[in-house]
């Protein structure tokens, strides 16, 4: 039975999304983890689209999608993902089917709070298509899951919005208002949703065909809730803001904030001491205005600087290399094995093989590298970390005292600034065939290879361990 006040057809374009999917190894990353199964909901919007989670579909490697009391599936593919966000859009080319089915309609804006709203999906991989109805709690600042790295704005409710759910369409008024994506497995009756803004930035960047994600302010900002430090900054009491703490090298405020900047407004939008600024009938955060930006779009700010007002522009950038601190999904990893000895870059899927917790288990250099680089020394922040993640035991290489976790700092007395330039001074020895291939670590420690030894035993240990290339850069 469908809930009151939901458009006709809906049930129709609400679609079960089955997916079979397989995870690269990262702990043995020339291979790929066996095919498992899963699925989610997803929903017709306009252009014959299906949007749904990024997460529903991750790793995918066959999608199929089933219509409501229809027992045939249809074969989907993924045509945009947005790991960033957690949304992705489906086509399903079959005209079949798309006959009989409605686009459902995007409403307007934020949901208030205290309003009603009724998510829609297939909860628990069940057959039949479920929907309940919740209130929406409030609007807050949240860390998608998906990346584990990204924030954007989310809404809270307490419609259930179980594993299954996700991807589902979140209705109020007969419109879309959301995408059902998480739920707090720590609380009872919690579920969040990805609201409108940030649904229809990721379509608007579709529209050139390609997917660029959302800029990054690139600031870290302290709030000026301490009278003190508001006084100490000579701010009138008229004005309220944050102060600019750093800035990271690419952001989109590098070139226009300075250390010590108060930032009071952005886009006309007055920031308050706690970092917030309105947004309609409720409150976010100030970050959330650089999100609604597309990459490469001017934005205002303005800032309290040597005792009076000053208004800035310039255009929203994209930080590269903070998909270090993000979740990889659908990429293989990569890697360069020589003589046993296994390198890949340092980023977060590669701590995460330390399991659970790995935080508190890395070494503290490796730490540091992916911590506190990007402050401690910003000059650097772009060159890429390798590390030795692991060693084939061999012979040739029994002896090392160094086995796992070493942050390599040179090899031959080259400064390695990535897995790149560590294939290329690896090849220089190589092709000289003799002499040592020693590797110095970030804490000092010095490992060497016999050239000879190395290159008599590579190919043995890559058919001993199945690997099948030595290299994916």
């Amino acid at each position: 039975m469908m809930a009151l006040g939901a458009p006709p057809g809906l049930e129709d374009s609400v679609v079960k999304v089955q997916v079979y999917s397989a995870r690269y190894d990262y702990e043995a990353p020339w291979r790929i983890l066996p095919v498992r199964a899963g699925s989610g909901t997803g929903f017709l919007i306009d252009g014959g689209r299906i949007l749904t989670n990024a997460h529903v579909v991750r790793d995918a490697r066959q999608v199929l999608v089933k219509r409501h009391h229809v027992a045939e599936p249809f074969i989907a593919r993924v045509e945009a993902i947005a790991d960033d966000c957690d949304l992705a859009v489906l086509k399903v080319d079959d005209p079949k089917f798309h006959k009989g089915l409605t686009a459902l309609k995007l409403g307007r804006g934020l949901s208030p709070r205290k309003s009603k709203v009724t998510t829609y999906g297939y909860p628990a991989g069940g057959q039949e298509l479920s929907s309940t109805t919740g209130i929406v709690s409030r609007v807050e600042w949240l860390t998608y899951v998906q990346t584990g790295s990204d924030s954007h704005i989310a809404v809270q409710t307490d419609a259930a919005i179980n594993p299954g759910n996700s991807g589902g369409p979140v209705i109020q008024k007969g419109r879309v208002v959301g995408v059902a994506f998480q739920g707090a497995p720590h609380l009872q009756n919690v579920g969040f949703f990805i609201p409108l803004p940030i649904v229809k930035h990721f379509l608007k960047n579709l529209e050139d065909g390609r997917y660029d994600g959302f800029p990054d302010s690139g600031m870290r900002e302290t709030h000026l809730l301490s009278p003190a430090y508001r006084a100490e900054r000579g701010l009138p009491d008229s004005v309220t803001g944050v102060v600019v703490e750093g800035l990271s090298k690419g952001g989109t405020f590098e070139e226009i904030f300075k250390p010590g900047d108060v930032l009071i407004s952005v886009e006309g939008h007055a920031v308050a001491n706690d970092g917030s600024v309105s947004l309609g009938e409720v409150r976010g955060p100030l970050h959330h205005l650089v999100d609604m930006k597309q990459v490469g779009e001017p934005i205002k700010a303005t800032v309290w600087r040597d005792g009076k007002k000053q208004t800035l522009s310039t255009k929203t950038r994209r930080i590269a290399r903070f998909d270090r601190q993000r979740f990889q999904w659908g990429k293989a990893p990569r890697f360069l094995v020589y003589a046993g000895l296994v390198f890949m870059p340092l980023d977060v899927e590669y701590l995460r093989t330390y399991g659970k917790g790995w935080p508190g288990k890395v070494p503290r250099t490796m730490a540091w590298h992916h911590f506190f680089k990007e402050w401690d020394k910003p000059e650097q922040a772009d060159e890429e970390v390798v590390v030795l993640a692991k060693v084939l035991q061999h012979a040739v290489n029994a002896d090392l005292s160094v086995s796992r976790g070493g942050t390599i700092e040179t090899v031959n007395g080259q400064r390695i600034r990535g897995l790149q330039t560590l294939d290329q001074v690896i090849a220089e020895a190589r092709l000289k065939g003799q002499g040592y291939l020693t590797i110095e670590f970030s804490d000092g420690f010095v490992e060497a290879l016999d050239i000879r030894s190395a290159e008599a035993a590579h190919p043995q240990i890559l058919k001993t361990y199945g690997v099948r290339s030595a290299k994916h850069l």
